[in-house]
């Protein structure tokens, strides 16, 4: 299959388009025909991804971080006539984690051209759809208090800085939420609904998630107070945090946070509100990946 690449230039610091060149390099080496686009502009590459296939395209690849290959997705899932490859050249990169696709361009490039495409769940917010981690609390006022740091920091350093920031104004959420028809009332700092295992630049939300087993793995922190939290927070990051105490981790198909309105982020991006209903699309999108 002939790859169409969407570059995102300016992912990972800019990284992304350094990486891409050898990507580049390892088709071209190959004799292998290509083409490509890059974005100027953020949220643009579900359009450019509708045009590639409007025009024919059948094997789009998003380069970038999460919010490009969110994007992508968007607009390619449940089309079953496309496949999608990742370059994960962005700074978390933590969708690429459940599906095994390496960072490193000359690797990722291999599995573009030798892999074999696979059927990957995608979750709906009601009607929006992402791929890897959808939620409330915490790691939202994470996302927040991060794109503040992003104007002055690069790499992992605001991830560290938000974090830090949003602890500093830990709060619990009231919230219902009814999971496959099951309804629990609590005060949370977070409710986490993941389709891939990471968020947040690599903080382990859904360890045993698996991206194409048609159920989301749902991560609930029950309010606890500062102290706690800052024990538990070490284990959360490196996905030790299950069957702790302040911990409910299940799994769903479908999961509604009631919580009156309040921000929400989709594969780290805000924009959305709740209350929300999370449903999962089984296999709803094909993605290359390792093997054959």
């Amino acid at each position: 299959m002939r790859p169409y690449f969407i570059v995102n230039p300016i992912a990972g610091g800019g990284k992304a388009l350094e990486k891409f060149e050898r990507v580049k390099q390892y088709f071209a080496k190959k004799r292998a025909d290509f083409s490509y686009v890059m974005t100027d502009r953020a949220g643009q590459s579900t359009a450019l991804a509708e045009e590639a296939y409007e025009k024919g395209e059948r094997y789009i690849v998003a380069v970038g971080g999460d919010g490009t290959i969110n994007e992508v997705a968007a607009c390619l899932y449940k089309k079953d006539d496309v496949v999608m490859g990742i370059c994960p050249f962005g700074t978390g990169n933590d969708f690429a984690r459940v599906l095994d696709i390496p960072t490193d361009p000359d690797e990722a490039a291999g599995v573009l051209a030798e892999g074999t495409p696979r059927p990957v769940d995608m979750g709906l917010a009601d009607d929006k759809p992402f791929i890897n981690v959808g939620g409330i609390g915490f790691d939202v006022d994470v996302v927040i208090n991060t794109e503040k740091f992003k104007k002055r920091f690069h790499g992992m350093i605001p991830y560290l800085f938000g974090i830090v920031q949003s602890m500093a104004h830990l709060k619990g959420i009231p919230v219902k939420i009814t999971a496959d028809g099951k309804q629990t009332s609590e005060d949370i700092l977070l409710c986490a609904v993941a389709n891939g295992s990471h968020f947040g630049g690599g903080m382990a939300v859904a360890p045993e998630a698996d991206a194409t087993d048609g159920l989301f793995d749902v991560c609930v922190i029950r309010r606890v107070g500062l102290l706690q939290f800052l024990h538990l927070l070490p284990k959360f990051v490196k996905g030790r945090h299950i069957g702790r105490k302040p911990i409910d981790y299940f799994r769903a198909s479908e999961v509604s946070i009631d919580c009156g309105r309040r921000p929400m982020q989709l594969d780290g991006e805000l924009g959305e509100y709740a209350p929300v209903t999370f449903r999962l699309v089984p296999g709803a999108l094909k993605i290359m990946l390792k093997g054959s």
